[in-house]
Order: C-alpha cells, then sequence, then structure tokens
C-alpha cells in the first residue's frame, strides 16, 4: 500500500485541526458527519428553536435592496452585481453610465484609483475572490435567444459569436461554451453595465463554475487483484493474457490541478503520476485551462484523482484537463472524445474512459437534460461522447445534506414566503445553514466570522447557495414564474440613543432581535428570451454580522493563521413573487448542511445524466454510505417531481470507496465522490481491456492499402458499433459485479443511495463478465455459433445463464 509523503503532526494543536477541517470541508470534500451534526434548529414564523421570538416581518429587512435604474441594470438582477455597480463612486459611475450610452466601453486605462474603487464595491457585496481577479469579476452572459433559436446549432453559434466580437472589441476577455447560449467573461465591474445594455445579452450574472466534489486504500477495497486476474484467465488465447493494467488504453480527467510549486513533478518523481518517456512522449497530455497554465490555480484535488487512477491502471496512457470553468470542460471532452464543435465524432476518441469528480450545483432543470442554459453545451458533448463509444464517470456529488426541495404554496396573492417543512405547523420560513467540521461536529449552526485580517480566509469559506424551479424554457413553456432567493442573518437586539420615529422624543430605542437580510438574488423571470428559472449567490460574511449566541463557539481557534473573530448565523428564505404560481424548487448549496435537508434527488450536473455512470460514495474501511453522498432519483422532465426512479437512468449507477489514502492529501483523507468516481473510471478501464481480451477474435482486419472510400466508410461504421458495445458490455459487467457476492448494500436491488451496489470484484466475477458479454445485445462481438451445434457445446443463451447463476450465486 501507498504511503503519503506528508505525515501528520502530532503536535498540531485544536486550533489548527479544526482550521484544516474548516477549509477542507468547504473546497473539496465534506467529512462524513454523524448524528450529532444534523441541522438541529427550529426556527419558524413565530418562535425559533433557542426560543427567541421571531420579529414581525416588517423588521425583517437589514438592507436596501438594490432597484435597478435602467434597462442595463436590469439584466444584473436585484442581487450582489448590481449592488457593486451601484456601489461605485458617483465619478465611475458617470463614466459607465456614460459609456453605456455611447455604446461602447470607456477608452481610458483603469487608474490605481478607480482599480481600488471597483474591488472595494465587489468587497462590500460580498463577492468572493474566487469570481474576481483584481477589479474584474468572472460571470455569465446568457444570450436573448428564444427557445427554437438555442436548439439551432447554427443560429446559436452565429448568436454566440456575434456577441462574443462586440465584447471583445470593447477590451473584455470572453469566450464561448460550445452548444451553450451562455458566454464566459472576466469583466472590469466598471464596465459591466455597458456588457449587460447590449442587445444581444438577456442577463448576466455569476459564473457557474465547478464544484469539486490513495497506492489508494481504495484499490484493494474495490478487489484489484481479483480483476487484474481476469486478464490471465485459461481460456484466453496465450498471445492476449496479461495482468490487466490498462494497456492500450487512453483515460481522460476533467478536474482543477494545482502546479504552482513543482507539485506534479514531485509526483511523478515518486512514481504517483504518469510521465514521458523517449518511448513514450504521449503517457500524459496536460491541458491548460484558457489563457492560464497548466495548474496555475493551485488546487491539488486533480492532482489526487489523478493518482488513484494512476494506482489501478499505471499502464494506461493519459489525457488530464485543467476544466474548473464550464467552457473548458465541454472542450475537454471534445477533444478527448474527438468530436468538432458540433460534437460530430472525427473518428476513433483519443480517450476511452473520462471520468470528472466535479459538477454544477445549478443550472439545469435536474431531469438529466439541459435543452437551455449554460450547461447545454456540456450535456451534449457527454451525450456524444457516449455515443462514440466512450466510457463517461461523474461523481455523484457530496451534497446530500445541502439540499432542500419541495412544493411551493398556490395561493393567489403575490410575495409569500416559502414553508421549508409543511409538516410542522406553522410557517419555517427559513433554513438555517451549518458548517461540519472534524468527523462531523457541527458547530452549533454558527458560521466562522473574521476580521479583515483574514479577510483571504473567509473567502475561502463564502456562502454559496442556487434555487431552482420547474419552469425551464421548452417549445411550449416560457420562464415566467418569478421566486426571489434570500440571505438572512441573525440580528441581535440592540439599543440606542436617539429619537423616536413615531413619538419624536428622544431616549433609548430598542430594535428587537431578528432575521434580517445579507444578501438576495432577484433576477428576472418574466417570460423574457434567455431567461432561467434560477436564483443563487455566493457571499462573504463580515465581522459586524456576529450574534450572541455564536459569541463561544470559536473561542480561541483560529484558520489558516487568521483568528475565528466570532461567528454568525445565516439562513436562506425563497420568496414565491408570483401570485398563485405552484412550483417543484430546489435548493442546492455549497456543502453547507440546511436544518430542513432533504437527502434523495440531490445528485449534482451533469450526473443526472443518463450517458455517464454516477458514482456514490462509501467508507473505504467499512463500506457504509457517506452521509453527504447525493442521492437520487433524477427529476421528472423539466424539474418537476419524480415518481420513482426514472426509466432507463436510475441514479446513482454504484458506489465506490472515499477517505483514502494520497500524497497530495495524506493518509485517508481524501473524501468525497471525488474520490469514488476515479476509482470506477480506472476499473472501467481495466473492465473495457479484459472485453476486448474476450472479444478480440472478431475484431475486424485491416484494410488494404487500395481500399475504397466505401470499404473505409464501411469499417469507419462497423468500428464505431463495436467500440459503443464494448462500452455497454463492460458498464453491464460492472453492474452484475456490482449487486453480486455481498456488495448489494442498503435495500435489495437497486436503491437511490447505493445505487446497484459497491464495485468490488469477488471470486466470481468472471462468471459476470461473461453473462454480460454473452448477453443478445452483444453476440456481434462473439464468433458465430455452428448450427447445429456439436455436441457438447452449449449455446450463447446456455453460457449466458450458466454464467449469471455463478456471478449470483454465494458460495
Amino acid at each position: 500500500m501507498k504511503k503519503a509523503i506528508l505525515k501528520k503532526n502530532a503536535a498540531i494543536g485544536l486550533a489548527a485541526a479544526c482550521a484544516a477541517v474548516l477549509l477542507w470541508t468547504q473546497r473539496d470534500a465534506t467529512p462524513n458527519p454523524d448524528a450529532a451534526s444534523q441541522p438541529n434548529g427550529n426556527a419558524n414564523s413565530s418562535t425559533y428553536a433557542s426560543g427567541i421570538a421571531a420579529p414581525p416581518a416588517s423588521l425583517r429587512v437589514a438592507y436596501t435592496a438594490p432597484t435597478p435604474r435602467t434597462p442595463a441594470q436590469a439584466k444584473l438582477g436585484a442581487g450582489q452585481l448590481l449592488e457593486a455597480v451601484q456601489t461605485l463612486p458617483p465619478e465611475l459611475r458617470a463614466q459607465a453610465l456614460a459609456a453605456a450610452a455611447q455604446g461602447t466601453p470607456s477608452a481610458q486605462a483603469a487608474t490605481a484609483a478607480s482599480v481600488r474603487a471597483q474591488i472595494a464595491a465587489l468587497d462590500r457585496a460580498g463577492i468572493p475572490q474566487r469570481w474576481r481577479e483584481g477589479e474584474k469579476v468572472k460571470v455569465n452572459v446568457d444570450l436573448a435567444l428564444d427557445y427554437a433559436a438555442i436548439q439551432n446549432p447554427h443560429l446559436l453559434a452565429q448568436a454566440s459569436g456575434a456577441l462574443l466580437a462586440v465584447l471583445r472589441a470593447g477590451g473584455i476577455q470572453a469566450q464561448d461554451i460550445p452548444g451553450s447560449p451562455v458566454l464566459e467573461a472576466l469583466v472590469p465591474l466598471a464596465q459591466l453595465e455597458w456588457v449587460a445594455g447590449q442587445d444581444a445579452v438577456a442577463g448576466v450574472g455569476l459564473m457557474h463554475m465547478a464544484d469539486t466534489v490513495a497506492f489508494s486504500d481504495g484499490a484493494t477495497a474495490s478487489g484489484i487483484d481479483q480483476l487484474r486476474a481476469l486478464g490471465n484467465a485459461a481460456e484466453l488465447p496465450q498471445a492476449l493474457r496479461k495482468s490487466l493494467q490498462g494497456e492500450g488504453l487512453t483515460i481522460a480527467i476533467m478536474d482543477q490541478f494545482g502546479n504552482t510549486a513543482g507539485e506534479i513533478a514531485a509526483l511523478q518523481t515518486a512514481n504517483e503520476w504518469p510521465s514521458n518517456t523517449a518511448a513514450e512522449p504521449d503517457n500524459l497530455v496536460m491541458t491548460p485551462p484558457t489563457g492560464k497554465a497548466f495548474g496555475a490555480g493551485g488546487a491539488k484535488h486533480g492532482n489526487a484523482v489523478t493518482e488513484i487512477v494512476y494506482d489501478i491502471a499505471p499502464k494506461a496512457k493519459f489525457r488530464v484537463y485543467d476544466a474548473g470553468a464550464n467552457a473548458d470542460w465541454v472542450r475537454g471532452i471534445q477533444n478527448a472524445a474527438n468530436l468538432n464543435a458540433q460534437n460530430q465524432p472525427q473518428g476513433e476518441p483519443r480517450a476511452q474512459v473520462i471520468t470528472a469528480s466535479q459538477g454544477g450545483i445549478a443550472g439545469a432543470p435536474g431531469d438529466g437534460t439541459a435543452t437551455s442554459g449554460v450547461y447545454k453545451g456540456l450535456y451534449d458533448a457527454i451525450d456524444a461522447a457516449s455515443r462514440n463509444g466512450v466510457i463517461v464517470i461523474n461523481a455523484a456529488g457530496n451534497h446530500a445534506q445541502a439540499h432542500w426541495d419541495g412544493d411551493s404554496g398556490g395561493a393567489a396573492i403575490a410575495n409569500v414566503a416559502q414553508d421549508f417543512d409543511t409538516a410542522t405547523a406553522g410557517v419555517q420560513d427559513t433554513n438555517i445553514l451549518s458548517i461540519n467540521v472534524g468527523q462531523g461536529a457541527a458547530f452549533a449552526q454558527c458560521y466562522p466570522l473574521f476580521t479583515a485580517a483574514g479577510a483571504a480566509v473567509a473567502n475561502q469559506l463564502p456562502i454559496t447557495a442556487y434555487l431552482s424551479w420547474n419552469d425551464w424554457a421548452s417549445n411550449g413553456n416560457l420562464v415566467d414564474t418569478d421566486y426571489r432567493l434570500e440571505l438572512v442573518r441573525w440580528r441581535d437586539q440592540t439599543q440606542a440613543f436617539g429619537r423616536d420615529p413615531v413619538t419624536g422624543r428622544w431616549g433609548n430605542i430598542v430594535t428587537p432581535a431578528g432575521w434580517v437580510a445579507a444578501t438576495q438574488s432577484d433576477q428576472s423571470q418574466n417570460g423574457g428570451a434567455g431567461q432561467e428559472p434560477l436564483e443563487g449567490f455566493s457571499f462573504v460574511p463580515s465581522s459586524n454580522m456576529a450574534t450572541a449566541r455564536c459569541v463561544d463557539a470559536y473561542r480561541g481557534l483560529s484558520l489558516g493563521g487568521a483568528a475565528i473573530s466570532g461567528g454568525g448565523m445565516f439562513a436562506l428564505r425563497v420568496v414565491r413573487k408570483s401570485a398563485g404560481a405552484a412550483n417543484f424548487l430546489r435548493i442546492t448549496t455549497g456543502k453547507l448542511p440546511l436544518q430542513y435537508a432533504q437527502n434523495e434527488r440531490s445528485i449534482l450536473h451533469p450526473a443526472d445524466s443518463a450517458s455517464v455512470i454516477t458514482v456514490a460514495a462509501l467508507n473505504a474501511a467499512d463500506s457504509a454510505l457517506e452521509a453527504y453522498s447525493s442521492r437520487g432519483p433524477v427529476l421528472a422532465a423539466g424539474g418537476a417531481r419524480p415518481a420513482g426512479q426514472a426509466a432507463g437512468n436510475a441514479k446513482p449507477d454504484m458506489g465506490s470507496f472515499a477517505n483514502v489514502d494520497t500524497v497530495s492529501y495524506g493518509d485517508n483523507a481524501f473524501n468525497g465522490t471525488s474520490a469514488a468516481a476515479p476509482h470506477i473510471a480506472a476499473l472501467a478501464a481495466l473492465g473495457l481491456q479484459h472485453q476486448r481480451q474476450r472479444s478480440n477474435a472478431t475484431e475486424p482486419a485491416a484494410l488494404p492499402a487500395n481500399a475504397t472510400t466505401q470499404q473505409k466508410a464501411d469499417r469507419a461504421a462497423l468500428l464505431s458499433q463495436r467500440r459503443s458495445l464494448l462500452a455497454d458490455a463492460t458498464y453491464d459487467a460492472l453492474v452484475q459485479v456490482s449487486g453480486t457476492q455481498g456488495n448489494d448494500l442498503g435495500a435489495v436491488g437497486f436503491d437511490s443511495s447505493f445505487g446497484n451496489g459497491r464495485l468490488k470484484f469477488h471470486a466470481q466475477s468472471q462468471a459476470c463478465f461473461l453473462s454480460a458479454l454473452y448477453a443478445p445485445a452483444y453476440r456481434s462481438l462473439l464468433p458465430a455459433q455452428a448450427s447445429p451445434l456439436p455436441a457438447g457445446q452449449l449455446s450463447y443463451d446456455q453460457l449466458r445463464t450458466n454464467n449469471s447463476a455463478t456471478c449470483s450465486t454465494v458460495n
């Protein structure tokens, strides 16, 4: 077993230990919470769980929500971006408005003073550093296209290209997302209103970025020796026999990497990562993000994922893509699967397996599709890769406790707060956020706060949340039901000397305790082109948001060298603005457990796609399901409440191991479905290698040098069909292994937590592979049998029945 070179220091104090785990919780994967960590507040419209009386509704507004003053500002939504724009100094705002009126951006170079002013405005709006580069903010720019135009690749590409040209001419860094009606842009705050003011723009919001959701002890727990041994089966021709280690295959990894201090070279020197050699110069191909060096983001997440895949399939070739941005992810899949920009296959895929341990927490209906919006191009590319015979794997997500869904009320009046727990009397209109540390201990629903000196650490712990609902655009539907998502904080009672606004008398003015707004998201949903049923924010809370209840929660603790100044209580509130609207609502946070959480239906995008193998997380030590592991089923069409598992798209597919060793993270420290997915990817590659061995006799012969165009086309079509059949036969074999010989965990048969079961290879795995390969759908991969059969020879149907029984019968 590989031992991590990063050793734990026994002298680490409680403060540092807590701090390290807090940072891990937010950045990579949430530790497994125990029962004591479950959200336990019960705030409602009349009483808070601690006995604090909730304030009247009129006292619940702590800040003035920004109001759009121009049509361009309306496209920014009444939330953080608009707040930042409107808090710019008057002279900067005047320049921005003048530029917008002229239809061109300001040609003046930004002065040091204007840069400072823009940064200060972004700080005041609480926009985290992850969405910023200096005075510039990372945004998605939605195209003002109707549903029909979005479905037309030519019109979509034409509109994207035209807007891209306008933005670039204005000095804006931007790129299209292939297949999506959305651009990704890095925009100076002072020019944001100019961007929104373009006629081709439907709206502007914070960029959707993938949320990252080790010799791996997970490899050992997966029964890797049983799988490797299949490659030396006695009935295989001698020339084909070998221990399965990935020879002849390429695995592509879509992730976020770190290489700011020579990390990758160190891993290669330690033989933890693949390396190129003179004999094999293409063992490793690294593709950087657009406009940056590979690993410039400093995330070690993808480093650890690659370690796991390399442990299990060390003789495969690797293509790794630094793809935290959606556009880079889409282009990475197209490159790995050998697809053009319209997702048409250009021949043999460059990689036979693609894995991603990341996902989007909002931006698609949740029904396994993305017919419009930011993830349309991603789903389309994945579907095309699968059709070209690529096995695609995606982590399910670490959001089971960070997810809520439910039906909105259908009252005839507007501006109604959502009830998060309709089974309890009263209206529970706040859903309190928690933060997990250690092995699941929750700090009494108190969120850590920092002074200005700890701003860098605070930016690693933003409060991120998204709301979506089933009103996605389609041929027969416009997005015209409107909701607002609010982040509220608990404000203690205050007393100050002043004049009573009612009586006019001077004296002590008492402001009662209660929930008050901290920020909000309020985009337009009025049927306009390019709109989405989506609200979301990512907010850095400030030290002045502390509450008395949390004063001792973090006493004496620090994080990343910054002292925690106190704690505050935060909650989400949903307001239905449209009268009479009845929708199925869904909230997902950035791995922050919710007071009213719903574990089911919490799978991320694109792990809900039928074209991917979706992986749940199991503890490597005992195969227990990790409490954070996202669950199925996928939602019904359009994001509606499902009635059980979807036909042909039951999720998750199977489970694999977390809490494993990697050099990048340390002993037993790489958690989450992020760790589970690369195990499945590497095991699937070895499974595909074995199915290739088994079907070698039917491999099409090479064409002669004088082959005709038709012969070449026929062979290409045959190879394409064969790739798809081999991928499907491999998947079926993995499913059979995961559901047999003690691997069927949880409820008997398929369930929404473990899927088909744990992928751990066992002594009967060979029979499982044969049972899958002998299925009628894959007979073209096998030599034709004589008719009638020679005496004593079994038919493929009989062989399938016998092997299926052997696969599933416990000895």
